[in-house]
């Protein structure tokens, strides 16, 4: 179905009314000869520019939006003053975080390493307090030697865990094998 041209239907209806005031007021004309039909054979054309008109407007856009900065104004210029600030502060905020953290794992790592010798005496306390603030080749040593023995432990308790389920089902078969001795 061929869309119309609305202006075109408008310019129709104006005509027809033109000439309908025309004959309004000379009665006398035959109305007939005053009213021109008018070509329809341009409305096929007209659609299809309509058509080109609607596709060209439907087409995106190319916007480019420049914003500038200007720090003369006081409210901006305050406000630029005060996120650096808050920053510089969150920078401290997070330094200070990460030397407790660190302070923590080595504190962790002592006390694991402690766990493994056993006992420590004053003098050896001392030595390792020494070894975490100065050598930090030492304390990468002395990590690696906490995950092993950690290691070795968890693998000992796993193996102690076997032996021990094992002589619970021994124990367990043992008293089937009684009960089954006083049936016969």
């Amino acid at each position: 179905m061929k869309q119309i041209d609305v202006n075109e239907v408008y310019m129709l209806f104006e005509e027809i009314k033109k000439q309908i005031k025309q004959v309004n007021e000379n009665s006398t004309i035959d109305v007939q000869s005053q009213i021109e039909i008018p070509d329809l054979s341009e409305i096929p054309n007209l659609t299809a520019k309509l058509d080109e008109v609607i596709d060209e407007v439907r087409k995106p856009i190319k916007t480019e939006h420049h914003h500038t900065f200007s720090i003369a104004s006081n409210k901006i210029f305050f406000v630029v003053i005060g996120v650096c600030i808050a920053l510089l502060i969150s920078l401290f905020v997070i330094y200070y975080q990460r030397e407790e953290i660190t302070n923590y794992k080595d504190n962790d790592l002592k006390y694991r390493y402690i766990k493994m010798e056993g006992e420590i005496t004053p003098t050896e306390l001392n030595l390792l307090e020494n070894v975490f603030e100065n050598k930090r080749d030492s304390v990468k040593i002395i990590h690696k030697q906490v995950k092993e023995y950690e290691k070795a432990v968890l693998e000992e308790a796993k193996r102690l865990e076997k032996v021990r389920l094992k002589e619970k089902e021994a124990e367990r078969l043992k008293k089937e094998a009684e009960i089954l001795k006083q049936q016969k």
